[in-house]
Parts: structure tokens; sequence; C-alpha cells
């Protein structure tokens, strides 16, 4: 039997980031629009304690943990609606690791360097990319991917670049044109894992997303009154509440199932990784859809966080440009990905 719950020092990791979130940057934060992105300083203190190095090797100057560690960092990410960079700098410290980059490793370990998240548009073409940057404003490092791999430029390599709206607020949004010059580093999709680990980051901050919608929900329906007695009295609410809880577990469950699997190297886990992909998408937008409806008018307004929770659920399952290719997987693996374990 395989135990998917958190060990007790894994506990204390969640712990610990859960007291730096709710300390520094709860949810909350959000409704003041001066304060919804990271500072200079937030992010050498994040730096600080260890994020961003915590599944590099020690010889790297990382803590020494691993795969399941990084997603249980992620799956706050996602409760507390945080920065995609900081995900895209856990990821870039891998990037460089494995190309050898000393200097480069050590400036995003530190946080000397800060890192953006882009991610391309459909129907570009192999001479130039279309992309979206993402929280990547003041930042020397952008990384990218699509389905065919992922890399790491510096953001002086974008051109074009245009301030666009973004529909989760929370996020500064740019537009902007990459040349095809060649990136610090490239990983394809068929030969590295890096993106089957930047897949599972993003399953476990939707994982992370989808409970914190819940959670919203509970607590809603626990206090709002209608006719004598909480809403959550109601079978209606029940039943909502119900299912949201079954979709959060199963998300949860197949998203550590296949860290597990990745992080052993099994045969199957680019399969796993794809129906975590799936599964975790539908319970983060389901949820989020839900707790929105349990609040009723109120979960539109600006005073409600309920509405944060949808947007980003949203923005995450658009990144990577990875869906069509975990529905390939699923529905036809042996046309797509004859030998899916052996990347």
């Amino acid at each position: 039997m395989i135990d998917l719950l958190p060990s007790v020092e894994q506990q204390q990791i969640i712990d610990s980031v859960v007291e730096f979130f709710e300390r520094t940057l709860p949810v909350s934060r959000l409704r003041a629009p001066d304060t919804r992105w990271l500072s200079d300083s937030t992010w050498k203190e994040i730096a600080a304690l260890g994020w961003f190095g915590l599944a590099l090797t020690e010889q790297d100057g990382g803590a020494g943990y691993g795969l399941v560690e990084e997603m249980l960092i992620a799956r706050e990410f996602g409760r507390h609606v945080a920065s995609p960079a900081l995900f895209a700098a856990m990821l870039s410290a891998h990037f460089a690791a494995c190309a050898g980059n000393k200097t480069l490793l050590e400036g995003i370990v530190s946080g000397e360097l800060l890192v953006g998240l882009s991610n391309e548009l459909p129907g570009t073409n192999r001479h130039e990319s279309q992309l979206h940057l993402l929280d990547a404003q003041g930042a020397q490092l952008v990384l990218y991917w699509n389905d065919t791999g992922m890399g790491l430029r510096e953001r002086t390599e974008f051109t074009a670049i245009t301030a666009v709206d973004s529909l989760d607020e929370a996020v500064l949004l740019e537009r902007a044109v990459a040349s095809n010059s060649a990136p610090y580093a490239w990983f394809s999709a068929e030969r590295s894992p890096l993106p089957r680990r930047a897949a599972l980051l993003i399953c476990a901050q939707l994982v992370g997303v989808a409970e914190a919608a819940k959670d919203d929900a509970v607590a809603y329906a626990k206090t709002r009154e209608q006719f004598g007695q909480p809403i959550g009295a109601f079978q209606a609410l029940k039943h909502e509440c119900a299912e949201m809880v079954v979709q959060c577990e199963a998300a949860y469950a197949q998203t550590f199932f296949a860290g597990l699997a990745e992080n052993g190297g099994l045969g199957d886990s680019a399969f796993q990784c794809a129906v975590a992909s799936l599964l975790t998408t539908e319970a983060a937008l389901g949820n989020s859809r839900a707790n929105i409806q349990i609040h009723g008018g109120i979960g539109f307004t600006s005073e409600c966080d309920a509405h944060r929770y949808l947007k980003r659920a949203h923005l995450l399952s658009q990144l990577g440009g990875a869906a069509g290719r975990h529905w390939r997987l699923l529905l036809a693996p042996n046309r797509d990905d004859p030998h899916p374990g052996d990347h």
C-alpha cells in the first residue's frame, strides 16, 4: 500500500510555508491593487527560506529533498494564489543545475536573479514565438515551454513587449515576441523529465486551488444564515460541499501518486502525470465555480476572494500548452508515445 499522506518532516515543511503565507502574503492581500505582486525584499526572503533549492542536491546548493516536497510547497502556492514566478524559479534552478551553469544556479537559488514565466500563444511559427509573460516585469530571466520542450531565456531577448490586461488581476501580464536565438538551456519533452516536473508542479497548485475553494465554501456555508439556520444545513448545499471534498481527494491522490511514480522512475509516470493534469484541472475549475455559487451574489464582488480561485484555476490550466498532449497520451498512447516511461 502506498502512503500518500505527508510524513512528519514533510508536514513541518508545509507548516513553515503556510505560516509564511499567512503572515506575509494572505489571499486578502489581493484586494489592494498596490500589494498584489512580490517585492524584491519578499522574493529574497523566500529564497532565504530555501524554496527555490529545496529539491536540488547539496552539491548544487540545495536541501536535498525530492519532487514530492516541491509539490507540497506548490500546493500551498495554489491555496494562497501565489505568483507563478515562484514556481518558475523552482524550475529554473533545476534548469541551471542540469545545464551545469553554476553562476546562473547560484543567482536563482539566492534570489539575486528574478525569474518570470511565459506561455506560448497558439499560431506561432518556427522563426519567432508569440508569448505571454507572467509576472516578468523586473525579472532578468524568463522560463517558457510548449509541447516540444522547455527553455530559459534572458528577458532582454524578448521584443515588442506590451502590457495587457489579465483576467487574473493578481498577475502582471505582457505580450512579447521571442526570436529563434538559442536560450540558456533547452530540454525537449521527449528526452527530459523537467517538462513533466513542471506539469506536476502545476497539478499540485491546482490541487491547492481546489482545496482552498472547498474550504472557503464550507466556511461560508457554516456562517451564512437563511430562514433561521446556516445554509450548510440545506441538503443541496451539503451535497455540493461533499462533491467538492471528493474532487479534492481524487485530485490530491492522483497528483501525488503521479509524483511518486515520476520520482521513482516508474514506466507509466507520463501516463499518471497526464491523468493528474486532467483531474486537477477539473477539480480546481469545478470547485471554484461551486464556491462562487455557494457564496451567491457576493461571490462576484471584489470584497470576496471566491472569484480569485476560479481565475487562477483558468490561468494554471493554460500553462505549457499540454492539455492536448495529455489527452493524446490517454486516448492513443501507442501512436504519440510508444515508450512513455523511457523519456
